[in-house]
């Protein structure tokens, strides 16, 4: 009998998210199960193409994603699936809120063990057809999240992962998980929905995050998040010389103060203009 160790298994395939820095800001909340269910369509699309008629998960594809049992990824997908149709993202600009359905279609094919999605016009621009002012990561990083708020919160990050950093209002957090009236403390805030994101995204994620908090007064109005990658995972996917193009440039030096006070709806209007995503938090000194 043979004494040789058996050959490594090799890495799983990274499954690449790629969405528009509009839809990272938007305003939504999900349950963690369909959270992972939209996630696992998003990955399966290809952001420089136009959007499929319909989108298929398998519940084999789903175990493989988040790692639970077969059985229970078929349960996890049939209830997300039947809730989907109902859940709706708000975007905002110049004029006022605007509100959209993620799918207009969502159907669990109970004899396939799988599920269609049939994503609406309105998000189609925001997964679709994308060639800057995106954020893309790899869905594996964040697969073992059990929380639908840290799924959000590494997303926001990773929008600013060439600096290391975001500045984030405390009221825009609030909207863009879609808090509604729950949590209006900050204390309580931080305690439910803060301070356990960061931790799992540290455990988890293999992100080393920290926060300091900005006040006026006594009141605290905003979070600057520092953050680095501790783990052998690149933050970004390596993309090949036909994917994505790069980002435009700013001068570092004119620019990296005014990113360091800028709340989250400037700055993703910023982003929009084309003006994020050029200092290294490693060759750029942040500002305090």
């Amino acid at each position: 009998m043979s004494n040789l160790p058996k050959p490594a298994k090799p890495e799983p395939k990274p499954l690449r998210v790629t969405k528009s820095n509009t839809l990272i800001t938007a305003s939504y909340r999900l349950t963690l199960n369909e959270q992972r269910l939209i996630l696992a369509a998003i990955s399966k699309l290809d952001p420089r193409r136009p959007m499929p008629k319909k989108v298929s998960v398998s519940a084999v594809d789903y175990s493989d994603i988040y790692g639970v049992q077969l059985r229970h990824a078929y349960e996890q997908m049939k209830v997300a699936a039947d809730e989907l149709y109902e859940r709706d993202i708000k975007t905002f600009d110049g004029s006022g809120m605007e509100r959209k359905r993620w799918v207009d279609r969502a159907k669990y094919l109970d004899g396939e063990g799988r599920v269609e999605l049939s994503f609406t016009i309105h998000v189609m621009p925001y997964l679709t057809m994308l060639y800057s002012k995106v954020t893309s990561y790899d869905l594996r990083r964040v697969a073992c999240l059990d929380s639908s708020h840290s799924f959000r919160l590494f997303e926001m990050l990773m929008q600013f992962r060439k600096t290391g950093w975001a500045y984030i209002e405390v009221e825009s957090l609030r909207v863009a998980l879609g808090l509604s009236d729950a949590y209006q403390r900050f204390n309580n805030l931080r305690q439910r929905v803060i301070d356990p994101a960061v931790a799992e995204l540290k455990t988890k994620s293999n992100l080393d995050v920290s926060y300091e908090l900005k006040r006026e007064g006594r009141k605290v109005v905003a979070i600057k998040f520092t953050f680095r990658d501790v783990a052998q995972l690149p933050l970004n996917l390596e993309l090949d010389p036909e994917d994505l193009p790069p980002l435009p440039e700013f001068d570092p030096a004119e620019d990296s103060e005014w990113l360091a006070t800028q709340p989250l709806g400037e700055l993703a209007e910023a982003q929009e203009a084309g003006l994020l995503f050029t200092v290294s938090a490693e060759e750029e000194e942040q500002p305090d």
